[in-house]
């Protein structure tokens, strides 16, 4: 095994190529490199843009030259998940379905990371049809592996762009989510990652797996990068229905105001009492607490219902709504799915419309109970993982049965919830809390997390991984 040399983070490397101490070329250079060297053992990457990527970096390194600098992604190497529509490129989701599917426009985000002056460095890994629960080895592509311990899952489904940020392959990755796949692989893999309110960052040319849960969000290895990222990528979009017409505040002015008088509630009982999560997980996230309440945050415990019950609304709503989108595939063109997507998916067709509408009318109920907290905290902390990374090759049928979903939750609500690394387990595995607050609130939600990160020092530690593949 051999150290990687270590990359900047995004924010860091954003204010060296404005002040000219940093090369865009250089930057994509370096990250090719890393691809080269390691992603043969982490599988991050479905297809590596090197050609685009170098001529992109060109183009922005004599753009800045030319005194057009156009912010803080310009000449940033960022990966995509293999979701989102990017005309002249296949985007198949890792499915056989859509092995020769190519969109003939693209996603809203990536037109507007192109309009960042960002460097599009490659398509990235994730679940079939960002469903499955766990890594398969049947799926279009094999699957991404933990850079911490490639024996490891990375968790899903932005699975790639857990595993290339942390890999340091790119210094920010789009994910999407809408069951926890932007927190869970973000926790799993010891980045950040934030699931923004839903509908402030546009769904447009994003392959769903829910109606009334998916959103687009930033990965990168801190807040403050996940900042940068969303400022780029949130606004209306009216090709979105989804998508809400709401200013957008300035993410990153305000980013580095202290605590003082924040008021942050532990939402403890899912990890201690609904689920007995191992002392490792209990200790790293109490201890989240414990920092912000040294940083001049008053801290108490929030109360909801059971995480049991959250766990079953969410385990209702989300295949039935994966099944509709994907029924007619599912019909026509079975045999190219991969098993696990698609015995989930089925799980979808046995859901009554009296269940569905019951678990809706359950979700309203559970939703009013957080906006409920939300009049007392500004901010909701808990774990964004039950349980240690499962073994990459666990054959378990339906492992989201091992574990309640302790992301769904923020995903029921809609409120803007946020990934960090929040310690390690004893076997150097990386621990994440999942940071909470109200709708539209992102910029709070990234200054405690910031704020955070910063106390605690947790971020310094990188994967050592092992060359070749």
């Amino acid at each position: 095994m051999s150290a990687a040399p270590e990359l900047p983070t995004l924010a860091e490397a954003a204010r060296r190529i404005k002040a000219g101490d940093l090369s865009p070329v250089a930057l994509t250079e370096a990250c090719l490199d890393r691809i080269e060297r390691y992603d043969g053992q982490i599988n991050a990457f479905h297809v590596v843009l090197a050609d685009e990527a170098r001529r992109s970096a060109a183009e922005a390194e004599a753009e800045i030259r030319a005194g057009n600098y156009r912010g803080p992604l310009h000449g940033i190497p960022i990966g995509l998940k293999d979701v989102f529509y990017f005309k002249g490129h296949k985007t198949t989701a890792s499915s056989r379905v859509l092995r020769n599917f190519e969109a003939d426009e693209d996603a809203t985000v990536i037109t507007r990371l192109k309009e960042a002056g960002a460097v599009l460095i490659g398509i990235l890994d994730t679940y079939e049809f960002t469903f499955g629960g766990r890594p398969t080895f049947d799926a279009l592509y094999p699957p991404a592996r933990n850079p911490w311990d490639i024996t490891k899952s990375t968790g899903g489904s932005s699975s790639g762009s857990g595993a290339a940020v942390a890999a340091g392959f790119c210094l920010g990755a789009l994910g999407s989510d809408a069951g926890g796949s932007i927190r869970t692989p973000a926790a799993l893999n010891g980045i950040a990652g934030m699931k923004p309110t839903y509908g402030r960052v546009s769904a447009f040319g994003d392959i769903p797996l829910s109606f009334s849960f998916d959103c687009v969000g930033p990965m990168a290895w801190t807040s403050e990068d996940c900042a940068l990222m969303l400022q780029a990528l949130a606004g209306h979009d009216p090709r979105d229905p989804t998508s809400v017409d709401t200013p957008v505040p300035d993410y990153i002015s305000g980013i580095n105001d202290d605590l003082a008088g924040l008021r942050i509630g532990m939402l403890r009982h899912f990890y201690t009492d609904d689920f007995a999560a191992p002392p490792a997980i209990v200790s790293a996230i109490d201890e989240v607490g414990k920092t912000l309440a040294s940083l001049g945050a008053e801290v108490g415990e929030v109360t909801v219902s059971p995480l049991a019950d959250w766990h079953a609304v969410g385990r209702i709503i989300l295949p039935a709504e994966a099944f509709a989108i994907h029924e007619e595939n599912l019909q026509n063109r079975w045999q190219e799915f991969g098993p696990l997507a698609r015995n989930r998916m089925m799980l979808g067709s046995l859901v009554r419309a009296v269940d569905y509408i019951q678990a809706q009318r359950r979700r309203t109920e559970l939703a009013a109970e957080i906006d409920a907290a939300f009049e007392k905290f500004d901010i909701v902390v808990t774990t964004a993982m039950l349980i240690p990374q499962a073994p990459i090759d666990d054959k378990a049928p339906f492992p989201f049965l091992d574990a309640p979903m302790i992301v769904v939750p923020f995903n029921l609500t809609l409120h803007p919830c946020h990934a960090i690394r929040a310690g390690f387990f004893p076997d150097g595995m990386p621990i994440g809390a999942q940071i909470a607050g109200r709708h539209w609130n992102e910029a709070t939600v990234l200054r405690v997390s910031h704020a955070f990160e910063k106390a605690a020092g947790l971020l310094e530690r990188r994967p050592v991984m092992v060359e070749g593949g």
